[in-house]
């Protein structure tokens, strides 16, 4: 068979490659584009420069393959973009534009007034990222625009689904994220569209399952993408659900850590499940039948940058390591007697608190530089073990992603301060401090797309994900573990010492 032709429209690029049904990648290519910001918190993109992205990155693989089975599609989720007759009346509006927040507060108080909470309708907590309120704020900012709608789509992904000749069509994972979506029936919120002024036949159709045959490529395929006509075309879940996918496969129950500039803690649950939940997760969204729990940290990767610079005066991840191995080779593996919060800009999980700090606790005059580095990397474990269940077997394994996997110590920290195993999945461009979009994580949400196309089309195919092909497993030490689950309730509180200490800096 052809391999799937697998696109990742993600925020800052599109990330392409050709994977057949072993799994195996024939060929790879990513090609950025930029986005407009703006001074009152606008982020824009240009739809357009997807599509010419789209086409470059293709062109650069399909020498590699005649045919291909299928388009299979992801990307970044929560954005809008207003579909014209022929095209977008004007540019897409990013999941990372703020300007709607007085819009917010207006849906809020209307479906207060009619007896809705609004976070409890959707699922997941609304802010000024919502696509309800981003709408209307345009509609009231930008009438012409509005008026010139004919329909609406809510990413890169599912426009360009439309652009090839589907109808408009949303997934449910990035339905999830819109504020538009009832998590209870699973349908778009006639009384949130109310709320936004949007009438509810703009909206796509909604995918079912993990994912869908929307279509096939129609006439202007070939001067879009340079694809013949009839290609099928996939709409694999948004780029967080297709990377879970990615990492752990379609089966629930199986948990697993990023560890890119920021990191978080992942799970698929059966939406029936009676099993215990974890604390509040920062995203609940849906996945085919099931829902993805994601706690999300803020910084990980990046306060182990900003550790290296500030302790170990700039030491590169590979000289750091080396560091913490003399370490532990001195005092064993446990507790460093420090413990650090490692929100340096605000965070998201535990709590969610845009001012939020870091902090820390426990130094003393014989503290030094890499005592406080280790207690870094314990702080970010301890984040993310806040959002774990207790263990109750091997199938407990936590797959661990992103840059910081390639570190070693850092994966045995992780094991200790979660008391689950750690499996790592590396590669050669793998670092503590590497950017979000890490080669882990990228072919995690590519071969997510690619499971999800097989199994739409109905192909036999042996595309494992990442946690079933191997890596080193890095046992938890029991004394050690014992140790920092003692820890742990101590330092779920700095959480709160911190926030109130803050808000006396505000005060």
């Amino acid at each position: 068979m052809p391999p799937l032709l697998c696109l990742d429209l993600g925020t800052s690029s599109v990330k392409a490659a050709l994977i057949d049904l072993d799994g195996r990648p024939l060929a790879t290519a990513r090609v950025p584009y930029s986005t407009t910001s703006t001074p009152d918190g606008g982020s824009e993109q240009e739809p357009e420069d997807w599509i010419r992205a789209a086409r470059t990155a293709i062109a650069q693989m399909l020498s590699r393959a005649a045919d291909v089975s299928a388009l299979c599609l992801t990307g970044q989720m929560q954005d809008l973009i207003l579909e014209g007759e022929h095209a977008p009346v004007r540019q897409a509006v990013l999941y990372t534009d703020l300007r709607a927040a007085s819009e917010t507060r207006e849906i809020r108080e209307i479906l207060a007034h009619d007896g809705e909470d609004w976070d409890a309708l959707a699922g997941n907590r609304q802010d000024a990222s919502s696509c309800a309120a981003m709408f209307r704020r345009l509609a009231r900012t930008e009438t012409s625009a509005a008026e010139q709608t004919r329909g609406i789509t809510f990413g890169p992904a599912g426009h360009l689904a439309h652009r090839l000749g589907a109808d408009r069509w949303c997934d449910l994972t990035t339905a999830s994220t819109t504020g538009l979506f009832d998590a209870r029936t699973r349908e778009w919120s006639p009384a949130v569209s109310r709320a936004a002024g949007l009438d509810g036949a703009l909206l796509p159709g909604l995918t079912s399952g993990l994912g869908q045959v929307v279509g096939r490529t129609g006439a202007s395929a070939r001067e879009l993408l340079g694809l013949d006509e009839g290609v099928p075309i996939v709409l694999a879940p948004g780029d967080a659900g297709a990377a879970a996918l990615g990492v752990t496969g379609t089966s629930p129950g199986r948990d697993h850590a990023s560890l890119g500039t920021s990191g978080w803690i992942a799970s698929i649950r059966s939406v029936q499940s009676q099993r215990p939940r974890p604390a509040d997760a920062s995203h609940l969204l849906a996945l085919g039948d099931h829902q993805l729990r994601i706690s999300a940290v803020l910084s990980a990767g990046a306060a182990a940058a900003w550790a290296r610079e500030t302790f170990l005066y700039g030491a590169r991840t590979d000289e750091a390591d080396a560091l913490l191995e003399a370490r532990e080779s001195e005092h064993g593996r446990g507790p460093t007697g420090l413990l650090v919060l490692p929100s340096l800009g605000g965070e998201r999980y535990p709590v969610r608190d845009d001012a939020l700090r870091g902090a820390v606790l426990g130094m003393d005059h014989s503290t030094r530089p890499i005592d406080l580095y280790a207690a870094t990397l314990e702080g970010v474990a301890f984040a993310l073990s806040h959002a774990l269940e207790p263990a109750t077997g091997e199938g407990d394994a936590l797959t661990v992603v992103g840059g910081g996997a390639a570190s070693r110590p850092w994966r045995r920290i992780l094991a200790d301060v979660t008391g689950r195993p750690v499996r790592g999945i590396e590669s050669k461009d793998s670092s503590a401090g590497a950017p979000a979009e890490d080669a882990e994580l990228a072919d995690a949400t590519l071969l997510g797309a690619a499971i999800t196309g097989a199994e739409a089309l109905g192909l036999e195919h042996r595309i494992a994900p990442l946690a079933e092909r191997g890596g080193g497993l890095n046992a938890p030490d029991p004394v050690a573990a014992t140790a920092y689950a003692r820890l742990r309730p101590a330092h779920r509180a700095l959480y709160d010492a911190a926030a109130d200490v803050g808000g006396m800096r505000r005060g």
